[in-house]
Protein backbone atom coordinates (compact mmCIF):
# COMPACT_ATOMS: atom_id res chain seq x y z
CA UNK A 1 0.00 0.00 0.00
CA UNK A 2 1.24 3.62 -0.90
CA UNK A 3 0.51 5.13 2.43
CA UNK A 4 1.28 8.43 4.52
CA UNK A 5 1.16 8.42 8.33
CA UNK A 6 -0.83 10.57 10.49
CA UNK A 7 -0.28 11.18 14.23
CA UNK A 8 -3.45 11.22 15.96
CA UNK A 9 -2.34 11.07 19.82
CA UNK A 10 0.96 11.13 21.31
CA UNK A 11 2.42 10.76 24.80
CA UNK A 12 4.41 13.80 25.62
CA UNK A 13 5.85 14.87 29.23
CA UNK A 14 2.85 12.89 30.50
CA UNK A 15 0.35 14.54 28.97
CA UNK A 16 -1.92 13.19 25.65
CA UNK A 17 -1.43 15.69 22.35
CA UNK A 18 -2.99 15.40 19.61
CA UNK A 19 -5.95 15.81 17.35
CA UNK A 20 -7.67 13.79 19.33
CA UNK A 21 -6.31 14.43 23.15
CA UNK A 22 -9.55 16.07 23.86
CA UNK A 23 -11.76 13.35 23.27
CA UNK A 24 -9.88 10.47 24.48
CA UNK A 25 -11.36 8.38 27.65
CA UNK A 26 -8.36 6.97 30.36
CA UNK A 27 -10.95 3.61 29.81
CA UNK A 28 -9.76 3.76 25.92
CA UNK A 29 -6.56 3.08 26.77
CA UNK A 30 -4.93 -0.43 28.97
CA UNK A 31 -3.93 0.33 32.82
CA UNK A 32 -1.02 -2.06 32.88
CA UNK A 33 2.39 -1.88 33.84
CA UNK A 34 3.35 -1.19 30.18
CA UNK A 35 1.02 1.53 30.16
CA UNK A 36 2.15 2.79 33.29
CA UNK A 37 6.05 3.20 31.75
CA UNK A 38 4.90 4.81 28.65
CA UNK A 39 3.51 7.51 30.87
CA UNK A 40 6.70 7.73 32.70
CA UNK A 41 9.51 7.52 30.03
CA UNK A 42 7.23 9.96 27.74
CA UNK A 43 9.17 12.58 30.14
CA UNK A 44 11.96 11.82 28.56
CA UNK A 45 11.25 11.03 24.70
CA UNK A 46 11.94 14.48 22.56
CA UNK A 47 9.25 13.99 20.39
CA UNK A 48 6.60 11.90 22.33
CA UNK A 49 5.30 8.43 22.31
CA UNK A 50 2.67 7.70 19.47
CA UNK A 51 -0.68 6.05 21.24
CA UNK A 52 -2.70 6.10 18.24
CA UNK A 53 -1.50 6.99 14.44
CA UNK A 54 -2.93 5.90 11.04
CA UNK A 55 -1.84 5.11 7.84
CA UNK A 56 -3.76 5.77 5.11
CA UNK A 57 -3.64 5.83 1.21
CA UNK A 58 -4.50 3.44 -1.71
CA UNK A 59 -4.03 -0.34 -2.01
CA UNK A 60 -2.94 -1.95 -4.89
CA UNK A 61 -6.26 -1.86 -6.30
CA UNK A 62 -6.20 1.62 -5.84
CA UNK A 63 -9.27 1.08 -3.14
CA UNK A 64 -8.83 3.61 -0.10
CA UNK A 65 -7.29 2.13 3.32
CA UNK A 66 -6.66 3.10 6.40
CA UNK A 67 -4.59 1.12 9.20
CA UNK A 68 -3.87 1.85 12.78
CA UNK A 69 -0.79 2.06 14.85
CA UNK A 70 0.35 2.31 18.16
CA UNK A 71 -0.82 1.08 21.39
CA UNK A 72 -4.17 2.16 20.74
CA UNK A 73 -4.19 0.63 17.38
CA UNK A 74 -5.92 -3.08 18.46
CA UNK A 75 -9.11 -1.90 20.02
CA UNK A 76 -10.22 1.97 19.61
CA UNK A 77 -7.45 2.20 16.37
CA UNK A 78 -8.71 -0.30 15.38
CA UNK A 79 -12.70 0.27 15.23
CA UNK A 80 -11.85 3.55 13.73
CA UNK A 81 -9.58 2.58 11.06
CA UNK A 82 -12.64 0.14 9.97
CA UNK A 83 -15.28 2.54 10.04
CA UNK A 84 -12.94 5.01 7.93
CA UNK A 85 -12.33 1.95 5.34
CA UNK A 86 -16.14 1.44 5.12
CA UNK A 87 -17.09 5.46 4.96
CA UNK A 88 -14.98 5.83 2.42
CA UNK A 89 -14.97 3.27 0.02
CA UNK A 90 -19.09 3.55 0.23
CA UNK A 91 -18.41 6.69 -1.83
CA UNK A 92 -17.81 5.50 -4.86
CA UNK A 93 -15.32 6.39 -7.59
CA UNK A 94 -13.52 10.20 -6.17
CA UNK A 95 -13.93 12.88 -9.18
CA UNK A 96 -11.07 12.92 -9.27
CA UNK A 97 -7.35 11.52 -8.69
CA UNK A 98 -4.35 13.35 -7.96
CA UNK A 99 -1.30 11.38 -7.32
CA UNK A 100 -2.12 9.78 -4.08
CA UNK A 101 -4.80 11.40 -3.43
CA UNK A 102 -9.21 11.15 -3.93
CA UNK A 103 -10.86 13.94 -4.41
CA UNK A 104 -14.44 13.41 -3.91
CA UNK A 105 -15.77 17.24 -3.87
CA UNK A 106 -14.82 20.31 -3.93
CA UNK A 107 -16.28 21.00 -0.38
CA UNK A 108 -14.06 18.67 1.35
CA UNK A 109 -10.32 18.12 1.69
CA UNK A 110 -8.60 15.46 -0.57
CA UNK A 111 -8.21 11.83 1.19
CA UNK A 112 -5.37 11.45 2.66
CA UNK A 113 -4.32 14.55 3.57
CA UNK A 114 -3.76 16.61 7.38
CA UNK A 115 -6.98 18.56 7.26
CA UNK A 116 -8.37 15.15 6.94
CA UNK A 117 -7.61 13.87 10.22
CA UNK A 118 -9.28 17.12 11.95
CA UNK A 119 -12.35 16.14 9.78
CA UNK A 120 -11.51 13.00 12.14
CA UNK A 121 -11.13 13.89 15.35
CA UNK A 122 -13.94 16.33 14.71
CA UNK A 123 -16.37 13.19 14.25
CA UNK A 124 -15.27 11.34 17.15
CA UNK A 125 -15.67 14.25 19.46
CA UNK A 126 -19.21 14.89 18.04
CA UNK A 127 -19.93 10.95 19.07
CA UNK A 128 -18.30 11.35 22.39
CA UNK A 129 -19.30 14.72 23.88
CA UNK A 130 -23.00 15.04 21.55
CA UNK A 131 -21.59 18.45 20.87
CA UNK A 132 -21.10 19.44 17.11
CA UNK A 133 -17.98 21.16 15.33
CA UNK A 134 -17.89 23.22 12.30
CA UNK A 135 -16.40 21.70 9.20
CA UNK A 136 -17.12 24.52 7.50
CA UNK A 137 -17.02 28.58 7.85
CA UNK A 138 -18.75 30.59 4.86
CA UNK A 139 -16.82 34.02 5.26
CA UNK A 140 -18.68 36.71 3.66
CA UNK A 141 -15.63 39.28 2.77
CA UNK A 142 -17.61 41.71 1.40
CA UNK A 143 -20.53 43.37 0.52
CA UNK A 144 -19.81 44.90 -2.55
CA UNK A 145 -20.83 43.36 -6.26
CA UNK A 146 -21.11 44.29 -9.64
CA UNK A 147 -24.55 42.64 -10.04
CA UNK A 148 -27.94 43.60 -8.44
CA UNK A 149 -29.75 39.85 -8.57
CA UNK A 150 -33.20 39.54 -7.90
CA UNK A 151 -32.24 36.29 -5.69
CA UNK A 152 -29.78 37.89 -3.57
CA UNK A 153 -29.46 35.74 -0.62
CA UNK A 154 -27.15 38.45 0.97
CA UNK A 155 -28.25 41.75 0.28
CA UNK A 156 -29.67 42.47 3.85
CA UNK A 157 -26.74 41.89 5.52
CA UNK A 158 -25.18 45.37 3.56
CA UNK A 159 -25.00 48.19 5.91
CA UNK A 160 -22.91 50.81 4.93
CA UNK A 161 -23.12 52.28 8.07
CA UNK A 162 -20.68 49.54 9.63
CA UNK A 163 -16.96 48.59 8.65
CA UNK A 164 -16.36 45.68 6.84
CA UNK A 165 -13.40 43.70 8.47
CA UNK A 166 -9.92 44.99 8.32
CA UNK A 167 -7.28 42.37 6.61
CA UNK A 168 -6.16 41.55 9.96
CA UNK A 169 -9.16 40.86 12.02
CA UNK A 170 -10.27 38.42 8.75
CA UNK A 171 -7.06 37.05 9.89
CA UNK A 172 -7.37 36.35 13.32
CA UNK A 173 -10.86 35.01 12.29
CA UNK A 174 -9.52 33.02 10.21
CA UNK A 175 -6.91 31.02 12.70
CA UNK A 176 -9.63 31.34 15.20
CA UNK A 177 -11.93 28.88 12.99
CA UNK A 178 -9.86 26.38 11.92
CA UNK A 179 -8.83 26.14 15.62
CA UNK A 180 -12.45 25.56 15.98
CA UNK A 181 -11.68 23.08 13.83
CA UNK A 182 -12.95 24.20 10.30
CA UNK A 183 -11.45 22.09 7.57
CA UNK A 184 -13.11 24.32 4.34
CA UNK A 185 -12.72 27.97 4.39
CA UNK A 186 -14.92 29.50 1.83
CA UNK A 187 -15.08 32.99 0.87
CA UNK A 188 -17.83 34.51 -0.57
CA UNK A 189 -19.65 38.24 -0.77
CA UNK A 190 -20.76 40.13 -2.81
CA UNK A 191 -18.28 39.26 -4.92
CA UNK A 192 -14.78 38.17 -3.08
CA UNK A 193 -12.85 38.93 -6.14
CA UNK A 194 -13.53 42.72 -5.42
CA UNK A 195 -11.70 42.77 -2.25
CA UNK A 196 -8.25 43.29 -2.93
CA UNK A 197 -6.64 41.37 -0.09
CA UNK A 198 -8.17 38.23 -1.02
CA UNK A 199 -5.79 36.67 -2.43
CA UNK A 200 -3.47 37.02 0.77
CA UNK A 201 -6.45 35.67 2.98
CA UNK A 202 -6.43 32.67 1.05
CA UNK A 203 -2.58 32.26 1.92
CA UNK A 204 -3.61 32.90 5.54
CA UNK A 205 -5.54 29.38 5.24
CA UNK A 206 -2.97 26.97 6.41
CA UNK A 207 -3.45 24.36 3.73
CA UNK A 208 -2.05 21.66 6.61
CA UNK A 209 -5.15 22.34 8.57
CA UNK A 210 -8.06 23.52 5.90
CA UNK A 211 -8.83 24.28 2.21
CA UNK A 212 -9.53 27.44 0.32
CA UNK A 213 -12.60 27.92 -1.58
CA UNK A 214 -14.61 31.02 -3.00
CA UNK A 215 -17.92 31.14 -4.59
CA UNK A 216 -17.83 33.83 -7.51
CA UNK A 217 -19.57 35.41 -10.43
CA UNK A 218 -16.97 34.72 -12.43
CA UNK A 219 -16.84 38.63 -13.66
CA UNK A 220 -13.67 39.12 -12.41
CA UNK A 221 -12.08 35.63 -13.09
CA UNK A 222 -9.34 37.46 -15.42
CA UNK A 223 -5.92 35.23 -16.68
CA UNK A 224 -3.96 37.19 -14.33
CA UNK A 225 -6.62 36.41 -11.38
CA UNK A 226 -7.09 33.44 -11.94
CA UNK A 227 -2.87 32.81 -11.41
CA UNK A 228 -2.83 35.23 -8.20
CA UNK A 229 -5.92 32.22 -6.98
CA UNK A 230 -3.67 29.71 -8.12
CA UNK A 231 -0.03 31.00 -6.28
CA UNK A 232 -2.32 32.09 -3.02
CA UNK A 233 -3.27 28.12 -3.24
CA UNK A 234 -7.19 27.79 -3.62
CA UNK A 235 -8.14 24.48 -3.66
CA UNK A 236 -11.57 25.18 -5.84
CA UNK A 237 -14.19 27.75 -6.39
CA UNK A 238 -17.88 28.16 -7.58
CA UNK A 239 -18.96 30.04 -10.01
CA UNK A 240 -22.70 31.12 -10.30
CA UNK A 241 -24.43 30.35 -13.03
CA UNK A 242 -28.65 30.41 -12.69
CA UNK A 243 -29.53 29.28 -15.84
CA UNK A 244 -27.81 27.70 -19.09
CA UNK A 245 -29.53 30.24 -21.24
CA UNK A 246 -26.83 33.08 -21.59
CA UNK A 247 -29.97 36.04 -21.54
CA UNK A 248 -31.98 34.42 -18.76
CA UNK A 249 -29.22 34.65 -16.69
CA UNK A 250 -28.25 38.04 -17.25
CA UNK A 251 -31.49 39.44 -16.37
CA UNK A 252 -31.62 37.91 -13.18
CA UNK A 253 -28.49 39.06 -12.41
CA UNK A 254 -29.20 42.56 -14.08
CA UNK A 255 -25.76 42.51 -15.89
CA UNK A 256 -24.77 42.20 -19.29
CA UNK A 257 -22.46 39.63 -20.86
CA UNK A 258 -22.43 37.99 -16.82
CA UNK A 259 -23.15 34.62 -18.26
CA UNK A 260 -20.61 35.17 -21.26
CA UNK A 261 -17.83 36.52 -18.39
CA UNK A 262 -18.09 33.69 -15.78
CA UNK A 263 -18.31 30.81 -18.66
CA UNK A 264 -14.94 32.46 -19.94
CA UNK A 265 -13.75 32.97 -16.54
CA UNK A 266 -14.74 29.12 -15.75
CA UNK A 267 -12.68 27.73 -19.17
CA UNK A 268 -9.14 29.91 -17.80
CA UNK A 269 -9.91 27.96 -14.23
CA UNK A 270 -10.29 24.97 -15.68
CA UNK A 271 -7.02 25.65 -18.00
CA UNK A 272 -5.12 26.94 -14.60
CA UNK A 273 -5.80 23.67 -13.26
CA UNK A 274 -7.68 25.07 -10.69
CA UNK A 275 -10.74 22.45 -9.27
CA UNK A 276 -13.92 24.43 -10.89
CA UNK A 277 -17.18 23.92 -10.26
CA UNK A 278 -20.91 25.71 -11.13
CA UNK A 279 -23.51 26.87 -8.60
CA UNK A 280 -27.20 27.22 -9.28
CA UNK A 281 -30.33 26.43 -8.05
CA UNK A 282 -33.78 24.64 -8.79
CA UNK A 283 -37.06 25.91 -8.03
CA UNK A 284 -40.05 23.87 -8.59
CA UNK A 285 -40.53 25.12 -12.76
CA UNK A 286 -36.65 23.97 -13.53
CA UNK A 287 -37.32 20.90 -12.09
CA UNK A 288 -40.35 20.10 -14.19
CA UNK A 289 -39.29 22.61 -17.29
CA UNK A 290 -35.61 20.55 -17.76
CA UNK A 291 -33.63 23.61 -16.94
CA UNK A 292 -31.66 21.34 -14.16
CA UNK A 293 -30.73 18.95 -16.77
CA UNK A 294 -29.91 21.66 -19.17
CA UNK A 295 -27.37 23.00 -16.32
CA UNK A 296 -26.13 19.72 -16.03
CA UNK A 297 -25.20 18.97 -19.82
CA UNK A 298 -24.02 22.50 -20.21
CA UNK A 299 -21.50 21.68 -17.20
CA UNK A 300 -20.53 18.39 -18.78
CA UNK A 301 -19.66 20.50 -21.99
CA UNK A 302 -17.45 22.79 -20.00
CA UNK A 303 -15.71 20.05 -18.36
CA UNK A 304 -16.31 21.36 -14.58
CA UNK A 305 -15.72 19.09 -11.67
CA UNK A 306 -18.63 19.49 -9.86
CA UNK A 307 -22.23 21.29 -10.00
CA UNK A 308 -24.04 21.94 -6.97
CA UNK A 309 -27.61 22.37 -6.76
CA UNK A 310 -29.15 24.62 -4.21
CA UNK A 311 -33.20 24.87 -3.38
CA UNK A 312 -35.48 27.78 -3.52
CA UNK A 313 -34.44 28.98 0.33
CA UNK A 314 -36.54 32.02 1.56
CA UNK A 315 -33.51 34.13 2.00
CA UNK A 316 -32.26 37.70 1.36
CA UNK A 317 -34.83 38.99 -1.33
CA UNK A 318 -36.61 35.99 -1.50
CA UNK A 319 -37.40 36.07 2.57
CA UNK A 320 -40.64 37.02 2.01
CA UNK A 321 -41.85 34.44 -0.36
CA UNK A 322 -44.60 32.50 0.27
CA UNK A 323 -44.24 28.86 0.70
CA UNK A 324 -46.03 27.33 -2.60
CA UNK A 325 -42.96 28.67 -4.72
CA UNK A 326 -40.25 26.19 -2.59
CA UNK A 327 -40.05 22.76 -3.71
CA UNK A 328 -42.17 20.19 -2.76
CA UNK A 329 -41.20 16.81 -1.30
CA UNK A 330 -41.90 15.25 -4.83
CA UNK A 331 -39.27 17.71 -6.74
CA UNK A 332 -36.42 16.80 -3.87
CA UNK A 333 -37.31 13.43 -4.47
CA UNK A 334 -36.81 14.09 -8.43
CA UNK A 335 -33.46 16.17 -7.34
CA UNK A 336 -32.03 13.24 -5.59
CA UNK A 337 -32.78 10.65 -8.56
CA UNK A 338 -30.79 12.97 -10.48
CA UNK A 339 -28.02 13.14 -8.51
CA UNK A 340 -27.92 9.53 -8.35
CA UNK A 341 -28.33 9.08 -12.24
CA UNK A 342 -25.91 11.31 -13.01
CA UNK A 343 -23.25 10.73 -10.66
CA UNK A 344 -23.66 6.83 -12.12
CA UNK A 345 -22.57 8.02 -15.78
CA UNK A 346 -19.25 8.44 -17.32
CA UNK A 347 -17.91 11.91 -18.25
CA UNK A 348 -20.57 14.22 -16.26
CA UNK A 349 -19.39 16.17 -13.54
CA UNK A 350 -20.29 15.47 -9.64
CA UNK A 351 -23.44 16.36 -8.66
CA UNK A 352 -24.47 17.91 -5.24
CA UNK A 353 -27.79 18.80 -4.30
CA UNK A 354 -28.88 20.60 -1.39
CA UNK A 355 -31.81 18.23 -1.24
CA UNK A 356 -29.96 15.57 -0.31
CA UNK A 357 -27.36 16.89 1.62
CA UNK A 358 -29.49 18.55 4.02
CA UNK A 359 -32.76 15.86 3.54
CA UNK A 360 -33.09 12.55 5.16
CA UNK A 361 -30.98 10.44 2.96
CA UNK A 362 -27.81 13.00 3.90
CA UNK A 363 -26.16 14.54 7.29
CA UNK A 364 -29.75 17.11 7.16
CA UNK A 365 -29.92 20.54 8.03
CA UNK A 366 -25.50 22.04 8.55
CA UNK A 367 -26.91 24.94 10.23
CA UNK A 368 -24.44 25.50 14.01
CA UNK A 369 -23.55 21.91 13.23
CA UNK A 370 -21.22 20.79 10.50
CA UNK A 371 -21.11 24.67 9.32
CA UNK A 372 -21.44 28.55 10.38
CA UNK A 373 -21.75 32.06 8.64
CA UNK A 374 -20.22 34.83 9.07
CA UNK A 375 -20.59 38.70 7.43
CA UNK A 376 -18.36 41.08 5.72
CA UNK A 377 -18.91 43.11 9.44
CA UNK A 378 -18.52 39.86 11.65
CA UNK A 379 -21.95 38.86 12.97
CA UNK A 380 -22.49 35.08 13.36
CA UNK A 381 -25.38 33.43 11.74
CA UNK A 382 -26.08 29.86 12.04
CA UNK A 383 -25.85 29.34 7.92
CA UNK A 384 -25.49 32.06 5.02
CA UNK A 385 -29.59 31.49 4.51
CA UNK A 386 -30.23 32.29 8.47
CA UNK A 387 -30.71 36.11 8.87
CA UNK A 388 -30.20 35.24 12.95
CA UNK A 389 -26.87 36.19 15.12
CA UNK A 390 -25.88 34.94 17.97
CA UNK A 391 -22.47 37.29 18.48
CA UNK A 392 -19.85 39.60 16.81
CA UNK A 393 -16.37 38.06 16.55
CA UNK A 394 -15.34 41.94 17.23
CA UNK A 395 -16.64 41.44 20.54
CA UNK A 396 -15.91 37.97 21.78
CA UNK A 397 -14.04 34.52 20.47
CA UNK A 398 -15.46 32.76 18.08
CA UNK A 399 -15.28 29.27 20.22
CA UNK A 400 -17.75 31.46 22.80
CA UNK A 401 -20.29 32.46 20.20
CA UNK A 402 -20.19 29.22 18.51
CA UNK A 403 -20.84 27.37 21.98
CA UNK A 404 -24.08 29.60 22.41
CA UNK A 405 -25.47 29.19 18.96
CA UNK A 406 -25.18 25.41 19.67
CA UNK A 407 -26.61 25.32 22.97
CA UNK A 408 -29.75 27.27 21.73
CA UNK A 409 -32.71 25.35 21.92
CA UNK A 410 -33.75 25.67 17.95
CA UNK A 411 -30.14 24.59 16.66
CA UNK A 412 -29.16 21.91 19.92
CA UNK A 413 -30.64 19.01 18.17
CA UNK A 414 -30.40 17.88 14.45
CA UNK A 415 -32.62 18.40 11.62
CA UNK A 416 -33.16 16.04 8.56
CA UNK A 417 -34.20 18.95 6.59
CA UNK A 418 -33.36 23.13 5.97
CA UNK A 419 -34.47 25.08 9.05
CA UNK A 420 -35.12 27.67 6.89
CA UNK A 421 -37.70 25.81 4.76
CA UNK A 422 -39.28 24.64 7.84
CA UNK A 423 -42.88 26.48 8.64
CA UNK A 424 -42.61 25.88 12.33
CA UNK A 425 -38.98 27.30 12.58
CA UNK A 426 -40.18 30.22 10.24
CA UNK A 427 -42.67 31.37 12.69
CA UNK A 428 -41.13 31.14 15.57
CA UNK A 429 -37.74 33.16 14.52
CA UNK A 430 -38.30 34.28 11.23
CA UNK A 431 -41.49 35.60 10.17
CA UNK A 432 -41.38 38.49 13.34
CA UNK A 433 -38.51 39.98 12.21
CA UNK A 434 -39.52 43.28 11.27
CA UNK A 435 -39.34 44.21 7.62
CA UNK A 436 -36.55 46.45 8.61
CA UNK A 437 -34.37 44.62 10.41
CA UNK A 438 -31.73 44.54 11.39
CA UNK A 439 -30.41 42.28 9.58
CA UNK A 440 -28.87 39.43 10.27
CA UNK A 441 -31.36 40.16 13.73
CA UNK A 442 -30.00 39.37 16.93
CA UNK A 443 -31.51 36.24 18.77
CA UNK A 444 -31.58 37.21 22.12
CA UNK A 445 -34.07 40.62 20.77
CA UNK A 446 -36.40 37.58 20.47
CA UNK A 447 -36.93 38.12 24.67
CA UNK A 448 -36.87 41.49 24.99
CA UNK A 449 -40.21 44.08 25.78
CA UNK A 450 -39.07 46.29 22.59
CA UNK A 451 -38.77 43.95 19.97
CA UNK A 452 -42.42 42.65 20.75
CA UNK A 453 -43.87 46.33 20.87
CA UNK A 454 -41.52 46.53 17.35
CA UNK A 455 -43.51 43.40 16.11
CA UNK A 456 -47.24 44.40 17.16
CA UNK A 457 -46.60 47.91 15.41
CA UNK A 458 -45.19 46.22 12.07
CA UNK A 459 -48.27 43.76 12.18
CA UNK A 460 -50.76 46.54 13.06
CA UNK A 461 -49.59 48.58 9.90
CA UNK A 462 -49.50 46.03 7.74
CA UNK A 463 -52.68 44.79 8.10
CA UNK A 464 -53.78 48.47 8.36
CA UNK A 465 -52.80 48.09 4.12
CA UNK A 466 -54.21 44.98 3.35
CA UNK A 467 -50.35 42.93 3.86
CA UNK A 468 -50.23 39.64 5.06
CA UNK A 469 -48.74 40.15 8.28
Amino acid sequence: MSKEHYNLLTLKNGELTGPLASVVKAEDYPRDFQTITLFALSRFHPRGINLLGIDVGLDENGQFLAEPTGLLAKGMGQKMADNITTSIRKKGEPLLRRDAQLIYTLFQPPIPSEPMTKVLASRLQTERTGRPFPATHTMQITTACQCDCVHCSAVRFRNPENKQLTTDEAKSFIRQSLELGVVNMIFTGGEPLLRSDLFELISAVDKKEAIAMIFTNGLLLTKENVQKLVDAGLFSLMVSLDSPEPQEHNTMRCTEKCWEKAVEGIRRCLDAGLLCGISTYATPERVRNGKVVEMIELGRRLGVHEITIFDVVPTGRLLRHEEGELLTDADKQEICRMEDDYNARKGYPHIVTQAHVNGPSGGGCYAAWFQLYSTAYGDITPCDFTPLTFGNIRNEPLKAIWERMTSHPSYCTRLDHCRMQDHAFRKRWIDDIPTKGPFPFPIERFDAADFVREVEEEVEQRTSIGLRA
